[in-house]
């Protein structure tokens, strides 16, 4: 009873000792430790690029690089999410009227995922990592990264080859005003 009395006063003395102090608490005074990622820099967006940087662990190797491939690849595309949805609105507000408004959208939106798509299983790796661990498994870290003049490119070429937007697309005019887009978006 004695020893719980202790450590009950000990323990508010540390809590109101706390609450006056005007330091801040630091990470390593609460025991977190900062943990150094390889290839974190290599993906990171740029000016010119989405990047996206993957890290997995497998008995396997080949099955470790998959996966740390596949983690990237799945990082850029949650960046991308709502930028193709966000390209379709901006833009066709700008082209089309209300009753096509709809239909425009659901064209652009499904041209620039597939884009996106297919320029994700052709990324340029920029970084790769692989370890083994001492327990004998393969820890791999790689980063990739797309190109957003090349998004952009791609995109106004599928959007002015589509039938239904034809009429009302200009490619050069969205081409210049996708890569603005691109070069103003932050992905972050």
């Amino acid at each position: 009873m004695k020893r719980t009395i202790i450590i009950m006063a000990a323990a508010a003395a540390l809590v109101f000792g706390a609450c006056r102090s005007n330091k801040p608490i630091t990470q390593e005074q609460m025991g977190n430790k900062e943990i150094s990622l390889p290839c974190a820099d290599a993906g990171q967006d740029s000016k010119e690029y989405f990047g996206g940087m993957g890290v997995a662990e497998n008995v396997n190797m080949q099955n470790a690089r998959l996966a740390a491939i596949n983690a990237a690849k799945s990082m850029i595309n949650a960046k991308l999410g709502g930028l193709a949805r966000g390209i379709a609105t901006d833009y066709v507000r700008t082209q089309a009227g209300g009753a096509q408004l709809d239909d425009v959208q659901r064209i652009a939106e499904r041209e620039i995922a597939s884009i996106v798509e297919r320029m994700l299983n052709d990324a340029e790796q920029t970084c790769e990592k692989l370890y083994q661990t001492p327990s004998g498994t393969y820890q791999s870290h790689i980063a990739i990264r797309i190109s957003k003049k090349e998004l952009a490119q791609k995109t106004a070429t599928a959007l002015s080859d589509d039938q239904k937007l034809e009429g009302m697309f200009h490619r050069d005019q969205f081409r210049k005003w996708m890569e603005e887009y691109m070069r103003d978006y932050q992905g972050k």
